[in-house]
């Protein structure tokens, strides 16, 4: 306690009216006192009462000061003039660091440096501590010079700090201010503070009568203790309680306090809405009011309303510098544009340009690439009020001024904003428009920091307004009063409640380490008793927290964790006395927990997930090729990917993909032999080969870059250059040992019709030889590239015996071959009917051990046996065959759509059942 010398009166015993006043540690604590006592006057029958005087001693010292200021009690002079506020302040001191540090200010930690600059001097203010020069440091002397650059700046302003305006408050009370009560109370301070300190002696000084308020229920409640495996257990824990005492009582009022707050935030938050609410499931529960609520808030900036605006914003400010990340989150969420009546169309945009640009991009280019998906694929793409307020943030950037006060940021902000439809096309639910609101006032705000900051640029502006939103605590308006408050444990007391839980009391989190302020001494911090410098101090206000917990509350339950991942963990040592209570364990019960025919007495019905819809007349199926393999590697997947269209969205990149680099491989081999034959390759010499080779590769990479919305940066150009040109130099050299050939066709497109399935393909190169015969390539350029499944009775790799069987039903066929294009290990993999045809491609006759004897006689059986078994495979499809059925886990290892096969449960079920 503060003043444990003063007489104590409990709440009961306070009479309303303007007199008593009572000072309160914190604004919640006044708020919860005066509803206390207003319920105390209701249970006595009262219907009409005066409300309790209760405030923070600051604002006390304000309405007093500025009633006497009215009154002419007190001269103007004698009062500290304009105060800053905590925004003003802390910009003072980022200035005076970024002059002081220079050019190397971008390299700290501006913000923080602040902050522990602003708190120094409160405390030695406060706590009148006198550095000896024998005692700087080099951190002391840096506060020093920013110390001397903000007083400065406030002599020039005529300014004074909230510490200065309150020391300057209770001098008014020591020098005779009148207005004073007869009797003042003191609640919740547990912690000494030397400015409270002298304020009370200047009011017993002035013959105000002091005594310390008793809030509490009387007799402290005997606090349980709960050791719960881990942080979630403790939150599950917590959740259920309140859930328990509200089902007894509905109308008790619970507090659950929290160590470490915003780390389990989210935690307890899904853990209170499955025990208070498990029926608001979706959207539509959106609007409804909690039984339980945040009382700190959460910060502005998270709201998701508010996020989009600091995006848009962000964009606007650094035009040249966008990440494709930040620019997708804008348009998949709403909040701005046409986010309803353009949703899925800019969602398909947001996966066309992963597609298209790189991570870090530009605004003029994302326009022109969206241009370009929307032109493109028309009426699927159509986002002509997204192109529209992109192009009005186009020239708003281009037309921003370089300087200007923050003021006149914040209303060209305002403006932009809603010139880009912000905050969207849907009418905001009560807590997002109370959530615009609060931005709308911060945009405002900014102009508090005309006088302090001067002319800034936009980027300054906008770090002001998004240090602002990430700082301010948001909290939606309620209309009733929350039956469950969640708080930290510096707000745990704050009135009188039915029931307390306090979670996370572990060892070092509690009591809490010391946290001397960086900038000053830690031993002149100690001996001057600042309680954060000395653990002492801190055993000691925690003690005091917990007697006034179980002084607050008629049932209070201390818990906490006791491991944290695979790290043991011990209870706070000041819990040593407590009596351990009974608590069931905490286990998620997998869904459902009993059979589903017991459910509410429902029927359910019983799907087969194995068999999928079979095709229907006009369906479109997609996937081609890829489908029938997927389909012969897992059923699954085939339907998963190709008939529901799940797939995993393209990750940008900074360079050129390697779908982007093939693709620039095959451009240049067709344009190299298109219309050619082998004796125009042996014709040309090592200049002339290598002249052509550096034609078509320029040819390829200038039709890239027409096709792409910016043309590839000059040093990447010229690396691709050079690695097309050696790869091309090596193929070809194999190339010229080839029998024969000539090309005739490549990139040449055929439309099957496998099963009723239309299967669109593009084969790479098709080479007639001197006999009339066909030669089937197509061109990969990785290195794992395999034909070992064309011997399957599943082919996993399709593509080539597609060709084969199905493609040229009319002529013969040498070979069917995937040409791996590659420096190191350049050849042929396949299958042909005669050796010699292709550099190491042997012969049907000669891969006996793959293609057995019995299933493929000759050439022709192989042909057909291809068609059969392809035929299958696409019959599978047409049927509905979806089964999580496969041959090696591993041929999953490429499954986009693995996650959805949920392997690790069918492990599970089969060692189980084994």
């Amino acid at each position: 306690m503060i003043r444990p010398d003063l007489p104590r009166i409990s709440l009961s015993d306070l009479p309303g009216g303007p007199e008593p006043v009572v000072l309160c540690a914190t604004a919640r604590l006044a708020v919860g006192l005066r509803q206390a006592h207003g319920e105390l006057q209701v249970a006595r029958g009262a219907t009409v009462w005066r409300a309790l005087q209760s405030s923070t001693p600051a604002l006390w010292l304000d309405a007093l000061v500025s009633r006497a200021l009215l009154r002419g009690e007190i001269p103007l002079a004698g009062v500290p003039g304009t105060f800053l506020t905590w925004a003003q302040e802390r910009s003072l001191w980022e200035q005076a660091i970024a002059r002081d540090t220079g050019a190397a200010a971008e390299l700290f930690d501006r913000e923080g440096m602040a902050l522990a600059a602003m708190e120094a001097a409160s405390l030695q203010r406060a706590w009148r501590i006198e550095v000896d020069a024998a005692l700087h440091t080099e951190e002391y002397r840096a506060f020093l010079r920013w110390q001397e650059q903000v007083a400065e700046a406030c002599r020039a302003g005529g300014w004074r700090t909230a510490d200065e305006v309150l020391a300057g408050r209770i001098e008014c009370v020591a020098r005779g201010l009148g207005g004073l009560p007869a009797r003042i109370g003191i609640a919740g301070f547990i912690a000494p503070d030397p400015l409270l300190s002298r304020l009370l002696v200047a009011l017993e000084a002035r013959g105000v009568e002091l005594f310390q308020l008793d809030f509490g229920r009387g007799d402290s409640a005997p606090a349980l203790g709960a050791g719960l495996s881990d942080a979630e257990a403790e939150c599950l824990a917590a959740a259920r309680w309140a859930g328990e005492r509200l089902a007894r009582d509905g109308s008790a009022r619970l507090r659950i306090a929290v160590a470490d707050l915003p780390a389990r935030r989210r935690l307890l938050e899904s853990a209170l809405e499955e025990a208070l609410h498990p029926d608001a499931v979706g959207a539509g529960w959106a609007a409804l009011e909690r039984d339980y609520a945040f009382v700190a808030g959460s910060p502005l900036a998270g709201e998701p309303l508010v996020d989009a605006a600091l995006r848009l914003l962000q964009v606007f400010v650094h035009p040249r510098r966008v990440a494709q990340a930040e620019f997708g989150a804008l348009l998949c969420g709403g909040g701005w544009s046409a986010d309803v009546l353009e949703a899925d169309a800019r969602a398909r945009v947001e996966a066309g340009l992963r597609e298209r640009l790189p991570p870090e991009t530009s605004l003029e280019r994302l326009v022109r690439a969206i241009g370009r998906l929307a032109a493109d694929a028309r009426a699927a793409l159509a986002v002509p009020q997204l192109l529209a307020h992109l192009g009005a943030l186009q020239d708003a950037a281009r037309a921003a001024p370089r300087r200007q006060l923050p003021s006149a940021w914040g209303g060209g902000f305002a403006a932009l904003l809603a010139a880009l439809g912000w905050p969207g096309q849907r009418p905001p639910l009560a807590a997002e428009a109370a959530a615009c609101d609060e931005l709308r006032t911060a945009l405002g705000g900014l102009q508090a920091l005309d006088a302090v900051l001067g002319r800034i640029d936009a980027g300054e502006a906008l770090r002001q307004l998004q240090r602002h939103c990430r700082d301010q605590a948001f909290a939606a308006p309620r209309q009733g009063i929350a039956r469950v408050e969640v708080c930290s444990l510096g707000d745990a007391l704050a009135g009188p409640v039915d029931a307390l839980w306090v979670m996370g009391l572990n060892e070092g989190a509690w009591p809490p380490a010391p946290r001397p302020n960086p900038l000053l001494p830690a031993e002149l911090q100690r001996r001057a008793g600042i309680p954060a410098a000395r653990a002492d101090s801190l055993a000691e206000q925690a003690q005091s927290l917990q007697a006034g917990w179980c002084e607050s509350a008629a049932e209070v339950v201390f818990s906490w964790a006791q491991r944290d991942g695979e790290r043991p963990l011990r209870a706070s040592p000041l819990l040593a006395g407590i009596a351990h209570g009974e608590w069931p364990p905490v286990v998620v019960l997998p869904f459902p927990a009993e059979p589903l025919e017991r459910i509410d007495d429902a029927i359910m019905e019983r799907i087969d997930d194995a068999r999928a819809p079979p095709v229907g007349a006009g369906e479109r199926v997609r996937g081609g090729t890829a489908l029938l393999a997927a389909q012969a590697v897992c059923p699954a997947w085939g339907f998963y990917q190709y008939r529901l269209g799940a797939a995993v969205l393209p990750a940008p990149t900074l360079a050129l993909d390697a779908m982007a680099r093939g693709s620039l491989l095959h451009a240049a081999l067709e344009e190299f032999w298109r219309g050619r034959c082998l004796a125009d390759l042996l014709q040309m010499d090592a200049d002339a080969r290598g002249g052509e080779i550096r034609r078509v590769v320029a040819q390829a990479l200038a039709e890239f870059d027409r096709r792409e919305t910016a043309p590839l940066p000059l040093r990447l150009r010229q690396l691709e250059d050079a690695r097309l040109q050696a790869l091309l130099a090596v193929w070809l050299e194999l190339e010229a040992q080839r029998a024969n050939f000539r090309v005739i066709a490549c990139e040449e497109k055929h439309e099957l019709d496998i099963e009723g399935l239309p299967v669109r393909v593009v084969i790479d190169r098709i080479d007639e030889l001197d006999d009339g015969r066909l030669v089937v390539i197509d061109y990969k350029s990785g290195r794992s590239v395999s034909a070992d499944s064309w011997a399957d009775a599943r082919i996993g790799e399709p593509q080539l015996p597609i060709y084969a069987a199905l493609a040229f039903p009319d002529r013969d066929l040498a070979a069917v071959a995937l040409a791996r294009v590659t420096r190191d290990e350049p050849g042929f993999l396949g299958v042909a009917q005669d050796d010699g045809l292709l550099p190491e491609l042997k012969s049907l006759a000669a891969q006996r051990r793959r293609y057995a004897d019995d299933e493929f006689p000759d050439w022709d059986a192989l042909r057909n046996l291809w068609a059969e078994r392809i035929r299958e495979i696409a019959l599978e499809v047409k049927h509905g065959v979806a089964a999580v059925v496969f041959d090696d886990e591993k041929t999953l290892d490429y499954c986009e759509v693995r996650p959805l096969l949920r392997l690790a449960e069918r492990r599970q079920q089969y060692e189980e059942g084994q």
